[in-house]
């Protein structure tokens, strides 16, 4: 199994199999102070499993990290990977995911992360930084 991409977005769907995103590859997001509640945000992700790992199941996780290592929120869960019959042989089956974020509550400026973690083996981690705006008041 590997990560294709994984990236942030103001917002993305999936449908029929394609990715819709709205302002995406997001780093950083802009607050005048802490705490900070951003709204809403998309996480995108695509994982490619080989024929090997498919027809059975997987566990999936997104931990949101904080700089400090503690865990802010973990969504995610078990699913199955079927093989599709149309595929080439030695296609890897792809597993597309849009998990969307309402609210999410920064308590300080700094640096988070959204760790994929499959089977129990941290995969990726996708950066974000929490900055406070630069013509805000210290």
């Amino acid at each position: 199994m590997e990560v294709d991409f994984a990236f942030l977005a103001d917002k993305a769907e999936a449908v029929n199999g394609k990715i819709y995103v709205v302002s995406g590859a997001i780093d950083t997001i802009w607050a005048p102070r802490v705490p900070a509640v951003h709204p809403y945000m998309s996480f995108v992700m695509r994982l490619l499993f080989s024929s090997a790992e498919v027809d059975r199941t997987h566990r999936v996780e997104i931990h949101l990290i904080d700089e400090d290592g503690r865990r802010m929120t973990t969504v995610g869960g078990d699913t199955r990977v079927e093989r599709k019959p149309d595929l080439p042989r030695g296609w890897p089956q792809s597993f597309i995911a849009v998990l969307n974020f309402a609210n999410l509550k920064f308590e300080r400026f700094g640096d988070y992360s959204f760790e994929i973690v499959v089977n129990n083996s941290s995969m990726k981690s996708v950066k974000l930084r929490v900055s406070q705006h630069p013509q805000s008041p210290s």
